[in-house]
């Protein structure tokens, strides 16, 4: 009996997997499951369909076997390539980046600012760098990547811009890439930004691809991370649509029209068309999402660079950034017949440089810092030695800096200010020498007026030009402070990438952990002394005191006290890392210390050389300060900035005291033992004491409070010492006059301050609701906040965007007309409206949003906050800078953005665009 087909076939099947499931037990190998499956089949008598399916499944075991051996291979040859790179030569960053690929499990790339980090990680063949090896590393592979390109690629991420088409909303997270044209290449960085903060990436380039622009972010499943960066070998999935469903498409877009849907597209086609319209919809919300979350995180970081600015001063302004005003070229001949000179900074830094002939009335030497001089002192005898000594051997033939000067294509000079000076004064005599001796060494016929110099092969930009010169000093130090420019210029580059946080236990460790981030030679040991007195100076603003300068200075000063003087230096450099924590410190972030920091270093060295001991020191301070500040001094911020500098300078000269001067004010700057000081000494704590309104939290202590601790720091526990506390109480009162004397400021331009309703919410706000002018400091006061001021403000004028109370009323009023209402009924109605703020500040929930904007929240109501006014903080409270309103089922603002108040000089932490999602 012939049994049924699909009887016959369902049989075939289960023996077909009985035999591949054998094959699979009794082999240790791809190739043994391959014969074993062969011979079951030969055995068992299969039809010519069911061993067309065998041949197949072999050929496609085969074939993927073939496909891992190869990315194995691909992979090995890969790690074998990336051995051969010296890592001795490479920056930090570049380092950690190979090592990512040779074993760390992962590392962290700067991006365009500090505090954009992404993390990169090895992965697996489907994600992260091991994918990239595979599939682009070597030049015969689609998207394929070299080995600079690879240790560079978070230039990516710095010099190129993220393209909009590329970005694509997630199940775990965003996907966006950065393009980056560099030498002709084009380069790719595809970034999966996950909602666990993790970031993965691909990386490749536009070679070998026959359209760059195809190569597009495709969906995938990769288990390491439930995403995978970009796939660029397969087809792209999404099929380009019917013109007439495109059609529709576009007219669907515009909201503000209604066009009938075309008639002639059938049940299916409408559909199709509706699926692309919301897919298309789709797109565009993430799309917008998307720059929304752009703006936000460039506004975080706008926010944090401008609270950096504050925390450096005017830091970080070093040599390198000085700004070099190149003038017309002077007439020069070149020397093509003498072989180029060259000049090294470093492996990455070599200069080649060019010989010529120049008029001697054309050179501009310079003996004024700043410009291309990076010395502070002349040395005079030098000069009068070149003009009327001349010797020939000392510069001729010497090599490097040490050879004829070098100048730049407008006569201003590089290296060699001294030189020039000389030979521009030479005696007859010299003269004389220093023309034979030309002739000798590069049988050149000089004319009088004439001198040989160098100029380099290629233009140099800012940054070459300032390295170049302040490189020419090194082991050439006039003074001091030639030695700190030096210093501060070579060091520029590593300064930049030095971590915002270096733990140390000890100072001896922060000094060498300084020193290492800061080396740029791996083969030489690092220079502990040098590295922390460029980073001391980093952190230094540039002001008439500054670091370089007062080196100088204090050193003349004390130059019969060599010893002393090197006590109070070393104890301030070898604590640079100290005072870059500090700085840095986000649990302090009111502290500004290196605003002060070289006035503090300026009445250290002051202050050792003035008192002969620290009780002295402290009557005197306390004899000038206790009660004796004014207003009219307070005014002047300089005069408020030079006093508590000298009372924080005399702080720390108190140091320079010690048996251990570094160590003992190691142990005073460290984080944990400044809060624990703050507690002890009952200056602030973690948070605030609910039954003292004037306690403040760690976050909140400013110059003032962080005086006080440094004076009462390192000293005996029950010392009683009525100098001390009349010098505390003096630093108490200077920091209630500078917070009187921003609130008179205020009172200026807010007008009268209605005192009489501080704490009366509701009376204040009837209160400027019937002068319509002024306000009333600290209205209300919420715990965790303090006090929050009340103003009366302005509306809309054509010289002012309004703020305050009254652009809150004239907002809402125009809203409430716009939906119908008369303008008495809006008026009555926005009138209640402020009269709910102090219920929502009374009951509800402090709050921060993504930008870092303060609000009090409460049901439907949002009460916003600011702290600042025409760029300054006010000290210890708040203003109401904004009423929202939001719809209680649809959780959406009612009110529009705009609603936000805002002044052009307010600076309002509320004051924002508006947000292109928001419906009003």
């Amino acid at each position: 009996m012939k049994l049924p087909k699909a009887l016959n076939e369902a049989t075939a099947g289960a023996s077909l997997k009985y035999h591949i499931k054998r094959a699979l037990e009794r082999s240790h190998s791809i190739s043994e499951f391959s014969k074993n499956l062969e011979l079951s089949a030969q055995k068992s008598h299969f039809s010519n369909n069911t061993l067309k399916i065998i041949e197949e499944l072999n050929n496609g075991v085969k074939q993927a076997s073939e496909e891992i051996k190869e990315k194995a291979t691909k992979y090995e040859k890969a790690l074998q390539e990336l051995q051969k790179i010296d890592e001795s030569k490479l920056t930090k960053e570049q380092q950690q980046v190979l090592k990512v690929f040779k074993t760390l499990d992962q590392t962290e790339i700067k991006g365009i600012d500090l505090n954009d980090l992404y993390i990169l990680e090895q992965g697996s063949r489907n994600a992260g760098f091991r994918k990239i090896l595979i599939k682009h590393y070597g030049e015969e592979n689609t998207g394929a990547i070299t080995n600079e390109e690879l240790i560079n690629m978070s230039e990516v991420i710095k010099n190129g811009s993220v393209l909009l088409e590329s970005f694509e909303k997630r199940n775990n997270g965003f996907r966006y890439a950065y393009e980056w044209e560099n030498n002709g290449v084009k380069l790719r960085l595809v970034v999966d930004d996950l909602n666990d903060g993790n970031k993965i990436f691909d990386f490749y380039s536009d070679r070998n691809f026959k359209d760059f622009r195809d190569a597009r972010p495709q969906p995938s499943t990769s288990k390491d991370n439930g995403t995978q960066p970009i796939t660029l070998n397969e087809p792209n999935p999404t099929q380009k649509p019917l013109t007439d469903q495109e059609d529709l498409l576009k007219t669907s877009e515009n909201l503000n029209e209604t066009t009938p849907k075309p008639t002639h597209l059938s049940p299916l086609e409408q559909a199709n068309a509706e699926k692309l319209a919301k897919l298309q919809r789709e797109q565009e919300q993430s799309e917008q999402e998307f720059l929304k979350a752009k703006e936000q995180e460039r506004a975080r970081k706008d926010a944090l660079k401008k609270k950096l600015e504050h925390e450096r001063g005017n830091a970080g302004n070093i040599e390198s950034q000085t700004k070099i005003e190149v003038g017309e070229d002077i007439p020069t001949q070149i020397q093509a017949q003498i072989p180029k000179s060259r000049v090294r900074l470093n492996e990455r830094e070599i200069y080649d440089l060019d010989y010529a002939i120049v008029k001697a009335k054309d050179l501009k030497p310079s003996f004024t810092t700043g410009g291309t001089q990076k010395r502070t002192d002349m040395n005079e005898e030098q000069i009068k030695s070149i003009a009327q000594n001349f010797d020939p051997k000392k510069i001729f033939g010497s090599g490097g800096f040490e050879d004829l000067p070098i100048i730049l294509n407008d006569g201003q000079v590089i290296a060699g200010n001294h030189r020039i000076q000389g030979m521009l004064n030479f005696t007859p005599k010299s003269r004389y020498i220093y023309e034979k001796a030309i002739k000798e060494y590069y049988n050149i016929d000089l004319k009088p007026d004439e001198l040989l110099v160098r100029v380099p092969h290629k233009r140099l930009n800012n940054t070459e030009i300032n390295n170049l010169a302040a490189s020419s000093n090194q082991g050439r130090f006039n003074s001091e402070s030639d030695h700190a420019i030096a210093v501060l210029s070579h060091y520029e580059a590593k300064l930049k990438e030095l971590d915002q946080k270096l733990d140390a236990d000890s100072i001896y460790s922060l000094k060498n952990i300084v020193a290492k981030n800061l080396n740029f030679d791996k083969a030489t040991h690092p220079n502990v002394t040098d590295s922390n007195l460029a980073l001391l100076m980093f952190n230094m603003p540039r002001t008439k005191t500054q670091g370089i300068e007062l080196l100088n200075r204090w050193h003349k000063v004390f130059s019969n006290d060599i010893k002393s003087y090197e006590k109070v230096k070393k104890m301030f450099v070898d604590n640079a890392g100290s005072f870059h924590n500090l700085i840095h410190d986000l649990n302090f972030p009111k502290v500004s210390l290196n605003a002060y920091l070289s006035d503090i270093m300026d009445r250290s060295f002051a202050n050792l050389k003035n008192y002969q001991s620290t009780s002295e020191s402290l009557k005197d301070l306390s004899e000038k300060f206790y009660k004796t500040s004014s207003l009219e001094m307070f005014e002047k911020s300089e005069q408020n900035t030079s006093d508590i500098s000298e009372i924080l300078g005399g702080a720390i000269a108190r140091f320079a005291r010690f048996d251990d001067p570094s160590k003992a004010l190691f142990e005073a700057l460290k984080s944990d033992n400044i809060k624990k000081g703050l507690k002890e000494f009952k200056i602030a704590d973690l948070t605030k004491d609910m039954f003292n309104p004037d306690s403040k939290e760690f976050k909140d202590i400013d110059i003032y409070d962080f005086t006080h601790y440094l004076l009462m720091a390192n000293r005996e526990p029950n010392e009683n010492n009525p100098t001390l506390k009349r010098l505390i109480e003096a630093v108490k009162d200077m920091q209630k006059e500078s917070e009187k004397g921003i609130k008179q400021k205020l009172e200026t331009q807010w007008g009268p301050n209605y005192s009489e309703f501080k704490n009366d919410g509701l009376g204040a706000i009837n209160k400027l609701l019937e002068t319509k002018k002024g306000f009333v400091a600290g209205a209300f006061h919420k715990e965790g906040l303090g006090d929050i001021d009340l103003v009366w403000g302005t509306p809309k004028t054509k010289d002012s965007n309004g703020y305050g109370l009254a652009h809150i009323l004239e907002r809402r009023i125009s809203n409430e007309m716009k939906k119908g209402l008369s303008k008495t009924e809006a008026k009555e109605y926005a009138i209640n409206i402020v009269k709910s703020i102090p219920e929502v500040l009374e009951k509800g929930t402090k709050g921060t949003d993504s930008l870092g904007r303060v609000f009090v929240d409460y049901g439907n109501k949002r009460v916003g906050l600011n702290n600042e006014w025409k760029k300054e903080k006010l000290e210890n409270h708040w203003v109401i800078s904004s009423y929202e309103l939001y719809d209680t089922e649809k959780q959406a603002l009612r009110s529009t953005p705009q609603a936000i108040t805002k002044e052009k000089a307010f600076n309002s932490l509320n004051s924002v665009e508006p947000n292109p999602t928001t419906k009003n």
